[in-house]
């Protein structure tokens, strides 16, 4: 690594802070349908022109903006990602990372102690906080495009039925609801969650919606209904710890059917735990707000393996643009 390139990690929060705060401002919604001067952008959004003119000048280097004339326009990118009416949306996630910008300043502690800087409480104590959350997850999987890729490459031919434990706003069930007609699926989570991914399916997955049951489960403390044909993990055992992964791959078997697939995706881990890079740091963010962290293949193999599973494989997604895999298994 040289200078320029530790020089850029070092300082990447004034680049988050700017997109962040621009997204907020609504700064790229006052340019979806025409270009503007930093006056016309700074009326719109009723902010000084002196610091708006500054913000989209920093947002044009970062090429998120065209500037021409004086004027600013949305890029290619801006335009597919930070617009709430594009299908790619990115921009849920990255509000919330905002409102997590003040947890970020607990690091040290959180090092220093080794517990979260706020309670685990997979954002539920606050309809506004479960809201901003489920929709972060809705709008990264769509932006990426996780859920068309897992869509396509998992063989649900035998299936009839599959539950997705902790799935949220059910934008992984509803892309395989569309790729296999003949199946049936259940979303698994807790009560606040639920809530939400209501109203999401109403807006993003009508189309297989009388498809969908949702199911109030705690996951912690809930026997988990069945049997089912297969189950779909995605981003649930980075938020726990050893044991408590443990404890969940044994209600999963019990929850199969025989010859049923449990299927797990999430950032997995090389055994020194360093690559890829993005699991590796987003493991700090698991120490700030979850209990867990994000493990290794061989970790999450003995885990299935103990709990009765068995022909355990692994499958990477392509990277870019994913970072993350699929764990596969089988109930005998």
């Amino acid at each position: 690594m040289d200078f320029g390139e530790l020089a850029r990690l070092a300082g990447a929060h004034a680049e988050a802070r700017a997109i962040q705060v621009a997204l907020r401002l609504g700064l790229f919604e006052a340019l979806a349908t025409a270009p503007l001067e930093g006056a016309g952008i700074s009326t719109a959004l009723g902010t000084d022109r002196r610091a708006t003119e500054l913000l989209a000048g920093a947002l044009a280097a970062l090429g998120l903006l065209e500037k021409n004339d004086n004027h600013f326009a949305l890029t290619e990118t801006a335009r597919r990602h930070l617009l709430q009416s594009s299908d790619q949306y990115l921009g849920g996630m990255i509000l919330f990372d905002e409102a997590l910008w003040a947890v970020w300043g607990e690091l040290e502690e959180s090092i220093r102690n080794g517990a979260p800087a706020r309670t685990p409480d997979m954002f539920q104590s606050d309809p506004a906080d479960t809201e901003r959350f489920i929709r972060a997850m809705d709008s990264l999987v769509r932006a990426r495009g996780d859920a068309r890729w897992v869509a396509r490459h998992v063989d649900l031919a035998a299936a009839r039925t599959i539950a997705d434990l902790g799935g949220g706003p059910a934008t992984y069930v509803a892309e395989l609801l569309r790729r296999w007609p003949e199946l049936k699926a259940a979303i698994y989570d807790l009560p606040a969650t639920l809530a939400v991914a209501r109203r999401v399916i109403a807006e993003r997955a009508a189309d297989v919606a009388a498809r969908i049951e949702l199911v109030k489960v705690d996951y912690l403390s809930d026997p988990l209904p069945g049997p089912v044909d297969a189950l779909f993990l995605s981003n649930i055992i980075h938020s726990e710890d050893e044991a408590t992964n443990q404890q969940i791959f044994a209600k999963c078997f019990r929850a199969l059917t025989a010859g049923g697939t449990i299927i797990i995706k999430d950032h997995v881990m090389n055994q020194q735990l360093t690559e890829p890079q993005a699991g590796a740091v987003f493991s700090l963010y698991l120490l700030l707000t979850t209990r867990g962290r994000n493990y290794a293949f061989g970790e999450i193999e003995g885990w299935l393996m103990g709990a009765g599973f068995r022909d355990v494989r692994l499958v990477p997604l392509p990277s870019p643009p994913f970072t993350s895999s699929l764990v596969l298994a089988e109930r005998p």
